[in-house]
């Protein structure tokens, strides 16, 4: 290359940044308008995605999360909207002035000029480059339910060996127990025990999805259906009749190792009507467990065995109610800790009625009161039953 050319390509180059550097200045209320246009449509987009996001988010028929693409891409936005928004708010005149800023504008100098042109130049750029990213496919993410899910429960005495018995039963037994029938009278406990046969599995993820339905008196099998479906990660319109609700089930479920825990079931249940196939059981290893009041019910749904969950003992009872009446309460009178013992023994050993007794009684520390809470038991019996089955 010869000197000419050399210099012609120094002086062209220096030309361009020249020119590029006059533009900082002289365009500098065209380049304010177009970053102010630019970042509203940024808004725009923004406002937009956050809606698709609010859509599928507040979808209590399919639970979503936002992905981590578009809770980054919102927090870039919302950081250059606090510089654009004051870049803006500061330089209100040059946007509503007129003429060039070429050297000088309202006591500006150009130093502070170029300065401004160059940061504007800057945003705008990044304003460009998040509005190419804001075509954002999959703003959410499907949350899948978790399919193994401890439940709170209580502790109860003498509650461990029949426990043990029901795992045993389940687990030692394999196929030969596909279905187990839990029976007793309300209060006995058996919800408690069905809860903590539902913990145990879901420790030892022996099933790839445990599902605690609770039944109650009044059968309902949508109802039924809609708990499942919840752990099944499926959901279904009000008016979507139960075979086809039972047929998602079923192909959501026929190819997995289920344990179905039916809890307070007063009347049998034909399982196939709610999608569940005794048949697939042999292949896949799933299993049913219910609790009931009535022994028949176990007849009714083929129960491969059948438990009889009975009431604690009085050495039992009593350790219970000491638990739950704590010792400050039965200290406060000489006489209280005999009343105390009558009290527990009227309970009949029913856990949850020494439960809920010895808790309200925990706070009781007068005599009369203990003596009055043993009278009421003894002499009325129709209420006494009436608490039991409210905490059955």
């Amino acid at each position: 290359m010869d000197i000419g050319s050399l210099v012609l390509d120094i002086f062209s180059h220096l030309w361009t940044c020249s020119t590029h550097n006059t533009d900082y200045v002289c365009k500098l209320k065209q380049n304010l308008i177009t970053l102010e246009t630019s970042f509203n449509s940024l808004r725009c987009q923004r406002y937009d995605v956050v809606r698709r996001i609010d859509m599928a988010e507040l979808n209590p028929a399919q639970p979503a999360k936002r992905t981590n693409v578009v809770s980054d891409w919102l927090q870039r936005v919302q950081a250059l909207e606090t510089e654009v928004h004051m870049i803006l708010e500061n330089n209100e005149d040059i946007k509503n002035g007129g003429g060039c800023y070429f050297c000088c504008w309202g006591g500006r100098n150009c130093w502070s000029a170029y300065r401004l042109g160059k940061l504007m130049s800057r945003k705008q750029i990044m304003v460009e480059n998040l509005l190419r990213e804001a075509n954002i496919q999959d703003v959410t993410y499907k949350c899948q339910p978790d399919p193994l899910q401890q439940i709170p429960t209580v502790e109860v005495v003498g509650m461990d060996a029949k426990s043990n018995e029901v795992l045993e039963s389940l687990v030692t037994e394999g196929n030969l127990v596909r279905v187990l029938g839990l029976y007793g009278m309300g209060g006995v406990g058996k919800t408690t025990l069905l809860q903590k046969v539902n913990n145990e599995f879901a420790n030892r993820k022996q099933f790839d999805i445990v599902i605690f339905v609770a039944v109650s008196k009044d059968l309902d099998l949508k109802s039924i259906q809609t708990q499942m479906g919840k752990k099944l990660g499926v959901s279904w319109a009000e008016e979507t009749n139960v075979n086809e609700r039972a047929k998602d089930i079923f192909v959501l479920s026929i190819n997995k190792k289920l344990l179905l825990l039916l809890d307070d079931i007063w009347e049998g249940i034909d399982l196939e009507t709610i999608g569940v196939s005794k048949y697939t059981f042999q292949i896949t290893g799933s299993k049913v467990v219910f609790t009931t009041r009535n022994k028949q019910v176990c007849g009714f749904m083929e129960a491969d065995k059948s438990i009889k969950i009975e009431c604690l003992d009085e050495d039992q009872a009593w350790s219970l109610f000491q638990q739950k009446v704590k010792q400050e309460a039965l200290s406060c009178h000489p006489d209280v800790p005999e009343v105390a013992k009558k009290i527990a023994k009227e309970c009949c050993g029913l856990p949850l009625a020494l439960i809920a007794i010895g808790r309200t009684m925990s706070t009781k520390t007068d005599l009369q009161q203990w003596q009055h809470a043993l009278h009421t038991l003894h002499e009325s019996a129709s209420k006494f039953s009436g608490m039991v089955c409210q905490v059955a």
